[in-house]
């Protein structure tokens, strides 16, 4: 991992990560340089870092970084890790939030990041580039697909399986064992009890599909 850090997103999540970069990789003496964002404009100083420019910023790096994925979508997010980890100059390091509870025996992937009051018990295992937000809990053996967002205070109960690019929202709850399909959407507050298929969007108690594959 470089010690000097850009963050990828410069929006109210990516202002969030860089508070918990702060509290973790500049403890151990990392630097921030500033954010990468697309949609803002280059010199905007937002919470004390500054937009160096949008993602074509990376593509002239001359020296090692380490990059930090500011967003939550999870599409994006892929897009942005499959371009970016080309560059040999590039990696992506884990920003756990000193208040996580991170077990020994969970496996974590690279580039996740998590947030405050969060909990990942006994073997678990997180994905590359996935994101739990305030208060997330996984359970036991639970998967964790590579780009998935966990929004606050979702619960995700033992042996759960998520596949890639999941959005699982607020306040949601998975029962023990299910298995949530690939490219899935968990609307706010569901509670879902059954499985669910590759590309579905389910929402309600319990939940119940509004999208088809």
């Amino acid at each position: 991992m470089s010690r000097n850090i850009i963050i990828y997103g410069a929006g109210g999540l990516g202002r969030e990560v860089l508070q918990a970069v702060r509290l973790t990789l500049c403890a151990k003496g990392a630097v921030i340089l500033g954010f990468v964002d697309d949609e803002v404009k280059p010199g905007t100083v937002l919470n004390d870092a500054a937009v160096l420019g949008g993602g074509e910023y990376l593509d002239s790096i001359a020296e090692p970084c380490s990059v930090v994925i500011g967003f939550a979508d999870p599409h994006a997010k892929e897009g942005v890790y499959r371009r970016l980890r080309e560059n040999p100059l590039i990696s992506f390091p884990n920003i756990v939030h000193p208040s996580a509870r991170i077990s020994d025996y969970a496996r974590l992937g690279e580039g996740v990041v998590i947030a405050e009051n969060c909990l990942v018990s006994v073997d678990a295992a997180i994905g590359d580039c996935v994101f739990l937000n305030y208060g997330a809990m996984i359970g036991h053996d639970a998967i964790v697909g590579n780009f998935t967002s966990i929004m606050p205070s979702a619960a995700i109960s033992g042996n759960v399986h998520i596949g890639e690019r999941g959005m699982i929202g607020v306040l949601s709850a998975l029962k023990q064992g299910i298995i949530i399909g690939a490219d899935c959407t968990i609307g706010m507050g569901s509670i879902v009890v059954h499985d669910v298929p590759d590309g579905v969007t389910v929402i309600g108690n319990p939940a119940r599909a509004i999208t088809k594959p």
